[in-house]
Protein backbone atom coordinates (compact mmCIF):
# COMPACT_ATOMS: atom_id res chain seq x y z
CA UNK A 1 0.00 0.00 0.00
CA UNK A 2 1.12 3.71 -0.89
CA UNK A 3 1.14 6.32 1.57
CA UNK A 4 2.34 9.77 1.72
CA UNK A 5 5.86 10.60 2.14
CA UNK A 6 5.38 12.55 5.33
CA UNK A 7 2.77 10.46 7.53
CA UNK A 8 2.01 11.08 10.78
CA UNK A 9 0.37 13.85 12.84
CA UNK A 10 -1.06 18.04 10.72
CA UNK A 11 1.50 20.42 12.24
CA UNK A 12 -1.15 23.07 10.99
CA UNK A 13 -4.75 23.45 12.11
CA UNK A 14 -6.77 26.57 10.32
CA UNK A 15 -9.95 28.23 11.09
CA UNK A 16 -11.98 30.80 8.31
CA UNK A 17 -12.91 33.43 10.10
CA UNK A 18 -14.81 36.94 8.63
CA UNK A 19 -12.88 39.08 10.64
CA UNK A 20 -9.23 38.68 11.29
CA UNK A 21 -8.95 40.85 14.04
CA UNK A 22 -11.52 39.44 16.36
CA UNK A 23 -10.02 36.46 15.67
CA UNK A 24 -6.44 36.93 16.51
CA UNK A 25 -7.51 38.82 19.66
CA UNK A 26 -9.77 35.64 20.85
CA UNK A 27 -6.49 33.41 20.10
CA UNK A 28 -4.29 35.59 22.14
CA UNK A 29 -6.41 36.44 25.19
CA UNK A 30 -8.73 33.51 25.68
CA UNK A 31 -6.26 30.65 24.62
CA UNK A 32 -2.97 32.90 25.15
CA UNK A 33 -1.90 31.73 21.59
CA UNK A 34 0.16 34.59 19.44
CA UNK A 35 1.43 36.71 18.21
CA UNK A 36 -0.58 36.10 14.57
CA UNK A 37 2.08 36.97 11.37
CA UNK A 38 -0.57 38.67 9.11
CA UNK A 39 0.15 37.77 5.34
CA UNK A 40 -2.27 39.17 1.97
CA UNK A 41 -3.13 36.65 -0.91
CA UNK A 42 -4.26 37.92 -4.54
CA UNK A 43 -4.68 34.29 -6.95
CA UNK A 44 -3.56 36.83 -9.74
CA UNK A 45 -0.21 36.89 -8.37
CA UNK A 46 0.61 32.51 -8.70
CA UNK A 47 1.12 31.44 -12.20
CA UNK A 48 -1.43 28.56 -12.50
CA UNK A 49 -3.51 29.09 -10.00
CA UNK A 50 -6.62 27.09 -10.14
CA UNK A 51 -9.90 26.48 -8.37
CA UNK A 52 -11.94 23.09 -8.98
CA UNK A 53 -9.92 22.32 -11.96
CA UNK A 54 -10.71 25.78 -14.24
CA UNK A 55 -9.41 29.70 -13.33
CA UNK A 56 -10.32 31.59 -9.76
CA UNK A 57 -9.85 34.46 -8.07
CA UNK A 58 -9.27 34.32 -4.07
CA UNK A 59 -8.23 37.73 -2.31
CA UNK A 60 -8.00 36.65 1.54
CA UNK A 61 -5.71 37.52 4.45
CA UNK A 62 -4.40 34.76 6.54
CA UNK A 63 -2.45 35.00 9.82
CA UNK A 64 -0.16 32.14 11.56
CA UNK A 65 0.69 31.68 15.15
CA UNK A 66 2.51 29.14 16.54
CA UNK A 67 0.78 27.03 19.74
CA UNK A 68 2.93 24.37 21.66
CA UNK A 69 0.69 21.94 19.92
CA UNK A 70 0.85 22.98 16.28
CA UNK A 71 0.69 26.30 14.04
CA UNK A 72 -2.74 27.87 14.03
CA UNK A 73 -3.57 29.69 10.80
CA UNK A 74 -6.48 32.21 10.17
CA UNK A 75 -8.14 32.66 7.15
CA UNK A 76 -10.34 35.93 5.96
CA UNK A 77 -11.74 35.96 2.67
CA UNK A 78 -12.36 38.97 0.68
CA UNK A 79 -13.19 38.25 -2.77
CA UNK A 80 -17.05 37.07 -3.87
CA UNK A 81 -16.07 34.56 -6.06
CA UNK A 82 -16.38 30.95 -5.42
CA UNK A 83 -13.17 29.60 -3.48
CA UNK A 84 -12.44 26.35 -0.98
CA UNK A 85 -12.84 28.23 1.75
CA UNK A 86 -16.69 28.73 1.31
CA UNK A 87 -17.24 25.64 -0.29
CA UNK A 88 -17.13 24.70 3.14
CA UNK A 89 -17.68 27.81 5.57
CA UNK A 90 -20.27 30.25 4.88
CA UNK A 91 -18.49 33.77 4.64
CA UNK A 92 -20.30 35.38 7.68
CA UNK A 93 -19.41 32.43 9.91
CA UNK A 94 -15.88 31.13 11.94
CA UNK A 95 -15.57 27.27 11.70
CA UNK A 96 -12.84 24.99 11.21
CA UNK A 97 -11.38 24.50 7.53
CA UNK A 98 -8.51 22.21 6.89
CA UNK A 99 -5.55 20.40 8.44
CA UNK A 100 -2.07 21.13 6.73
CA UNK A 101 0.47 18.37 6.40
CA UNK A 102 3.68 18.47 4.72
CA UNK A 103 5.12 16.36 1.83
CA UNK A 104 8.77 15.26 1.54
CA UNK A 105 7.46 14.42 -1.99
CA UNK A 106 4.99 16.93 -3.27
CA UNK A 107 4.47 15.44 -6.51
CA UNK A 108 4.01 11.93 -5.52
CA UNK A 109 2.07 12.58 -3.03
CA UNK A 110 -0.25 14.47 -4.93
CA UNK A 111 -1.13 11.92 -7.34
CA UNK A 112 -1.67 9.87 -4.73
CA UNK A 113 -3.84 11.92 -3.06
CA UNK A 114 -5.87 12.90 -6.11
CA UNK A 115 -6.01 9.33 -6.57
CA UNK A 116 -9.39 9.25 -4.12
CA UNK A 117 -10.07 13.17 -3.57
CA UNK A 118 -10.78 16.04 -5.88
CA UNK A 119 -8.17 19.11 -6.01
CA UNK A 120 -10.28 21.97 -4.84
CA UNK A 121 -7.82 24.34 -5.24
CA UNK A 122 -3.64 24.15 -6.58
CA UNK A 123 -1.80 27.70 -5.92
CA UNK A 124 0.20 26.84 -9.06
CA UNK A 125 3.56 26.15 -10.37
CA UNK A 126 5.79 27.47 -8.66
CA UNK A 127 4.23 27.21 -4.93
CA UNK A 128 3.90 22.96 -4.20
CA UNK A 129 0.63 23.88 -2.01
CA UNK A 130 -2.57 22.26 -2.82
CA UNK A 131 -5.49 21.49 -0.92
CA UNK A 132 -7.97 18.03 -1.14
CA UNK A 133 -11.64 18.09 -0.59
CA UNK A 134 -11.97 15.69 1.91
CA UNK A 135 -15.03 16.91 3.39
CA UNK A 136 -17.01 13.56 2.59
CA UNK A 137 -14.63 11.84 4.45
CA UNK A 138 -13.46 13.84 7.33
CA UNK A 139 -15.50 17.51 7.21
CA UNK A 140 -12.27 19.44 6.82
CA UNK A 141 -10.25 19.48 3.90
CA UNK A 142 -6.30 18.54 3.61
CA UNK A 143 -3.40 21.29 2.52
CA UNK A 144 -0.57 19.34 1.22
CA UNK A 145 2.66 21.90 1.75
CA UNK A 146 5.77 20.72 0.50
CA UNK A 147 8.59 21.00 2.94
CA UNK A 148 11.17 23.21 1.83
CA UNK A 149 13.94 25.65 3.31
CA UNK A 150 12.17 28.54 2.33
CA UNK A 151 8.56 27.35 3.91
CA UNK A 152 10.03 25.93 7.28
CA UNK A 153 12.40 28.96 7.73
CA UNK A 154 9.50 31.12 7.66
CA UNK A 155 7.48 28.90 10.54
CA UNK A 156 10.51 28.49 12.23
CA UNK A 157 10.43 32.59 12.51
CA UNK A 158 6.98 32.50 13.79
CA UNK A 159 7.92 29.85 16.16
CA UNK A 160 10.79 31.42 17.88
CA UNK A 161 8.30 34.34 18.28
CA UNK A 162 5.78 32.56 19.81
CA UNK A 163 8.35 31.26 22.13
CA UNK A 164 9.55 35.12 22.96
CA UNK A 165 6.03 36.70 22.94
CA UNK A 166 4.91 38.64 25.97
CA UNK A 167 1.39 38.50 25.01
CA UNK A 168 1.21 42.34 23.52
CA UNK A 169 -0.22 43.30 20.29
CA UNK A 170 -1.48 39.74 19.07
CA UNK A 171 -1.77 40.46 15.27
CA UNK A 172 1.93 41.95 13.56
CA UNK A 173 2.83 42.14 9.96
CA UNK A 174 5.41 39.64 8.40
CA UNK A 175 7.79 42.30 8.55
CA UNK A 176 7.98 42.08 12.42
CA UNK A 177 8.97 38.56 12.41
CA UNK A 178 12.46 38.37 14.51
CA UNK A 179 15.25 37.11 12.26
Amino acid sequence: MKNLSAPGAPFQYAWHVPNLEDAAKYWSEQLGIGPFFLSEVDSSQYDGFKYRGGEGILRMRLAWAQSKEGQIELIEVNSKEPNVYHDLVAPEKTAFHHIGIWSDDYHADKTFLSSNYEIAMDMGKDTNICYFDTAAASGNMIELIERNDGIVGLFSLITKAADEWDGTRPLRTMAELPS
